[in-house]
């Protein structure tokens, strides 16, 4: 249950996240940088403040209980984060190699789809791993909206072995370690790219 909302918030969130930010940062429009500015204010909205708005839509939608309850607000978090880094980054990328794409007739999809996009692996990586250890590890929103025990995700259910009178410690232990594997697996097989991620953005600041 985990892996399945985690990565599909992750998939989402990429796909939104990178096609938001080329709009923002590559093509031409008046209100690139108002609709920025919108992103980055979510960033300053306490996010356990929207549990109970949300629980109120989403029962009278029929949706709790459904991976969709968690997977929309884990995506909708993560947007604007998300967003501030590719556009920051993507802006970076000199005007001449586009106009160059243009004129040798590709698409301003395709000059994404084919260039810009596998260019920004780097990002991508970074946005990816901290996005998937946030939602991995989160559980409140887990806890109120995915009662049903067969949906439950791991941080959920490791506060089902702690009893009223005894904990069992080492079942507890065995599934803490569990839930840390695909993190730090994530990060060996990302750690290139976060710290080329993070050198590019030393060196372009």
């Amino acid at each position: 249950n985990s892996s399945l909302v985690s990565l599909s918030s992750v998939i989402i969130t990429i796909f939104l996240s990178s096609t938001a930010a080329f709009a923002i940062s590559r093509l031409k429009w008046k209100l690139s940088s108002y609709v920025l500015s919108l992103f980055l204010l979510g960033i300053m909205i306490p996010i356990h403040s929207t549990l109970i708005p949300l629980f109120t839509m989403f029962n009278k939608v029929g949706i709790i209980n459904k991976y969709i309850a968690l997977i929309l607000p884990y995506v909708a978090f993560a947007l604007p984060t998300s967003v501030f880094i590719l556009s920051g980054f993507m802006s970076t990328f000199p005007r001449e190699i586009e106009e160059a794409v243009v004129i040798d007739g590709c698409s301003m999809a395709g000059y994404f789809w084919k260039i810009l996009f596998p260019l920004s692996k780097s990002p991508i990586a970074t946005i990816s791993i901290f996005n998937f250890v946030g939602m991995w590890n989160e559980l409140m929103f887990a806890l109120i909206f995915l009662s049903d025990p067969n949906k439950t995700t791991l941080p959920v259910s490791l506060t089902r072995f702690k009893g009223q009178y005894s904990t069992n410690w080492t079942v507890q232990l065995a599934a803490v370690v569990t839930m840390i594997i695909p993190s730090i697996t994530a990060y060996i097989f990302l750690n290139d790219k976060i710290i080329e991620s993070i050198t590019i953005g030393s060196i372009k600041g």
